[in-house]
């Protein structure tokens, strides 16, 4: 049976969604959408101590970058990091997978996985505002052109809405419902209430995208402690220097963030790869 979404989703309190859900999953591999139940600098890290940190600090890339000329250099250099590094790379070929296969995709992907990195999609939610239908189609989309490991979820909320937090879990169950082994990482871009990891609505959420300046003040919320870092993750642009960029990467685990990238652009920073690649791909592997 294919998966589909329709057009209505149950509400229900809270407390009921949380535990239906927990049911679900344990008494079901496969769920539709119709079944879904619906401060500080690195020392404000202080407020994370006990917190269960990651053994060493992942990459998670937003590689949008073409995979041909320069670009293809680009997607070669990813690939010699996750030879060292846990490295997961973010394909968006044209805001979404686009319509047809692109071979040089295909090549850059096969890259990745040979060294042992992983690929996710990139899929727009527009804050909960497309319809799930449009977001489906998307995920089919990438899992017909495209070996990929998992999705992005871009634009994704950050308020306790009951129909937010229900849109994003049934996008979520709809994925592990075509496989558990699909990655899921959601893109909320700020910190998000708790319920957002306990039910879960994400295997990952990126809390911080936003510039470097803007992370010199930026301290993770008190729950953090109760989760590995490995389900948080930070994206930092506009860090011109190597020694910021050195601060960011070496700071983030201490608040609370198993997964970072650091760039040194700041108009279109995900174009291309930072001036200083090699050494934060060093620093993430001696964190």
């Amino acid at each position: 049976m294919k998966n589909k979404f329709v057009g209505g989703l149950v509400l229900t309190s809270s407390t009921a969604l949380g535990a239906e859900y927990l049911v679900a999953r344990a008494r079901r591999a496969c769920l539709s959408f119709a079944r879904v139940a619906c401060g500080g600098t690195v020392l404000a890290a202080a407020a994370l101590v006990g917190a269960p940190l990651a053994q060493a600090e992942s990459l998670l890339v937003p590689a949008y970058i073409y995979p041909s000329g320069s670009g293809a250099d680009a997607w070669t250099t990813l690939a010699t990091a996750a030879q060292t590094v846990p490295t997961t790379v973010i394909l968006n070929p044209s805001s979404g997978p686009g319509s047809a296969q692109d071979a040089n995709y295909v090549a850059a992907i096969a890259q990745i996985h040979a060294a042992g990195g992983k690929v996710i999609g990139y899929v727009s939610t527009s804050y909960a505002n497309r319809a799930l239908s449009a977001v489906a189609q998307d995920i089919g989309t990438y899992l017909s052109l495209y070996n990929v490991d998992g999705f992005f979820l871009d634009e994704m909320t950050s308020d306790s809405v009951t129909a937010h937090v229900q849109y994003y879990q049934s996008v979520y169950n709809y994925i592990k419902g075509l496989s558990t082994a699909y990655a899921v990482t959601g893109n909320p871009g700020t910190n998000v209430p708790e319920l957002y990891a306990s039910l879960p609505v994400a295997d990952r959420f990126v809390v911080f995208e936003n510039g470097a300046a803007q992370y010199a003040s930026y301290a993770p919320q008190a729950w953090q402690a109760n989760y590995p870092a490995s389900r948080f993750a930070h994206i930092v642009y506009g860090a011109t220097s190597s020694t910021r960029m050195l601060t960011i990467v070496q700071g983030a685990t201490a608040l609370g963030a198993a997964s970072v990238y650091v760039t040194s652009k700041g108009v279109d920073p995900y174009a291309a790869l930072p001036k200083y690649w090699n050494l934060e791909v060093s620093a993430a592997a001696a964190n």
